[in-house]
């Protein structure tokens, strides 16, 4: 999509209300590569230097959009990567960077290589945090929903993958703690329902309990 149709769906809806898809304009089939040439467009086209993009957002609104890109960009890239069981060679941006690549400097550029892949079987690799966030505190209950939706991937789809109960998976989205089942049955629901949004399972879980304790011992 060009730029100026770019900003239109913006304006047009909110960038909260976007699933990750949306925002990089992209389909829940893209690969990796298609994943990263779309990252790079939206980032070109919503970088602090585009006059643009001042004559149409406030600043505090450049900030979001900017922001849910990185969001949307991390989480379907781990997706994809680990859908197609190739982790290798790739590196994740630590910082949000939005100046023009002109004005990147001279010296060595960081590069991510995201190379197409066959299908392999997936293996168990680690990876990233959410973005946006300190670490595992940011896997709560409210957190794992946002993140669900934004993929549009629906709740009955994880509970079909799963086999878990939509109830259950409705309690822990919701932060319902009093209707939470046993932690050791807890911990394995977290673990299924982290792996089918293509999350770090151990990171969620200590997330969530320690959010679960924290609330606990007020």
């Amino acid at each position: 999509m060009a730029t100026a149709g770019r900003f239109a769906k913006v304006m047009m809806k909110p960038i909260e209300e976007q699933t990750y898809y949306e925002i990089l304009e992209v389909t829940p089939n893209a690969t990796a590569k298609e994943i990263h040439q779309a990252y790079e467009h939206a980032k070109e086209t919503f970088n602090d230097d585009s006059v643009a993009i001042y004559s149409l957002f406030s600043e505090e609104e450049i900030r979001k959009i900017q922001v849910a890109i990185e969001e949307a960009y991390r989480v379907l890239l781990e997706e994809a990567l680990r859908k197609s069981g190739d982790h290798s060679h790739v590196q994740m941006p630590d910082k949000q960077r939005w100046e023009k690549p002109s004005e990147l400097g001279t010296g060595p550029k960081e590069v991510i290589d995201v190379r197409e892949t066959t299908d392999t079987p997936a293996r168990p690799r680690p990876v990233k945090e959410i973005p946006g966030g300190g670490g595992i505190e940011d896997y709560r209950g409210k957190k794992l929903k946002q993140i669900r939706e934004r993929m549009g991937i629906e709740l009955q789809a994880v509970c079909a993958e799963t086999k878990i109960s939509p109830k259950i998976l409705q309690s822990i989205e919701e932060e319902a703690f009093g209707k939470l089942p046993a932690l050791v049955y807890l911990k394995g629901f977290l673990r299924s329902y982290a792996q089918s949004l293509g999350l770090d399972p151990t990171r969620v879980i200590e997330g969530y309990l320690r959010f679960l304790n924290e609330n606990r011992e007020k």
